[in-house]
């Protein structure tokens, strides 16, 4: 059991559905700050200024959770219209911090009836040899022929596959009505775009009912709103105290740290970059620290014809 299994949904690259320990919709992002008004909290003790008083009276804390909430639910059901390449780099770290492995891979992402297919298009930041691309186009050509020929049972459960990994994405989304005490904590400007600057804290009053939120325990993090349209700009969170998972086999440690950072894409806000720092530990004994950084870029909204004859190549 790895730290990245407890979010990550899965993933389909080549022929067969495989688990991948990293999110394309990157649960925690979703998970950390799709919250509801009725569940928040906010607290405007302490804060010096005047006019940042004026600015917590003026903005009305839940209904930016209120409308971020909706605005972030729309972006996230239309993220699978869109093609996107992904840039996906990992590093393993030794118990001194000095780098034991590193690879890097680039995938052009896109959805073949119903559910999406990663095709590989470079790998550690050299592209494919001849032989190798031929390979890889062989095996999209593959699975566009199997699922355009598979029965109606087969098509079924792979699309209930990819629709259950959504479906609990939105069940840990759920958790965070109880999950965490909100507080409007000033205004800023984020690559140009004016922000509304959400800090969380973990509710003490918090029993996560399933496995895969008792991480939310120990973190807390940072949420910037678009003040324009409430569309998640960024999200920053951590693990503050140590979290254990699985009858108490894997520890989640201080140091574990997500950044997911996002861009518009026509009208709506799609993933640019996410950023995993993982610190944790298996019985106890063996350590596991990395780091995974993907990078989104390329979005193009999919058509019928599309969906059905992913493009060739980038």
């Amino acid at each position: 059991m790895t730290f990245g299994n407890v979010f990550a949904p899965k993933r389909l690259k080549g022929k067969s559905v495989k688990e991948a320990n990293r999110s394309k919709l990157r649960v925690v992002l979703l998970v950390l700050f799709t919250i509801f008004p009725s569940s928040f909290i906010a607290s405007q003790n302490g804060i010096g200024s005047n006019s940042m008083r004026t600015c917590c009276r003026a903005a009305d804390v839940s209904s930016i959770v209120r409308q971020s909430v909706a605005a972030n639910t729309a972006d996230w059901k239309a993220q699978p219209l869109y093609s996107h390449v992904e840039r996906e780099t990992k590093n393993k770290f030794d118990s001194d911090g000095q780098v034991k492995s590193s690879q890097a891979k680039t995938f052009q992402v896109t959805m073949i009836k119903g559910s999406p297919y990663y095709r590989l298009l470079e790998l550690d930041n050299e592209p494919l040899t001849p032989a190798r691309k031929q390979q890889e186009q062989d095996k999209l050509n593959r699975e566009i022929y199997r699922r355009q020929n598979e029965s109606s049972e087969q098509r079924q459960a792979r699309l209930a596959k990819y629709q259950n990994d959504r479906s609990e994405e939105h069940l840990l989304m759920q958790q965070m009505v109880d999950a965490f005490t909100f507080k409007l904590s000033r205004e800023e400007h984020v690559e140009g775009v004016d922000c509304y600057l959400l800090d969380a804290v973990p509710n003490a009053d918090y029993r996560p009912p399933v496995e895969k939120a008792r991480v939310l325990l120990g973190m807390k993090g940072h949420l910037w709103v678009d003040k324009a349209g409430y569309h998640w700009v960024k999200v920053e969170a951590e693990v503050t105290k140590p979290v254990q998972f699985g009858f108490f086999i894997a520890q989640v440690k201080s140091g574990t740290r997500f950044e997911l950072e996002q861009a518009p894409v026509g009208g709506v806000w799609l993933p640019k970059r996410f950023v995993e720092n993982v610190n944790a530990s298996i019985f106890g004994i063996y350590g596991m620290r990395s780091r995974q950084e993907e990078i989104y870029s390329d979005y193009r909204l999919l058509s019928q014809q599309s969906d059905a004859h992913p493009p060739s190549g980038t």
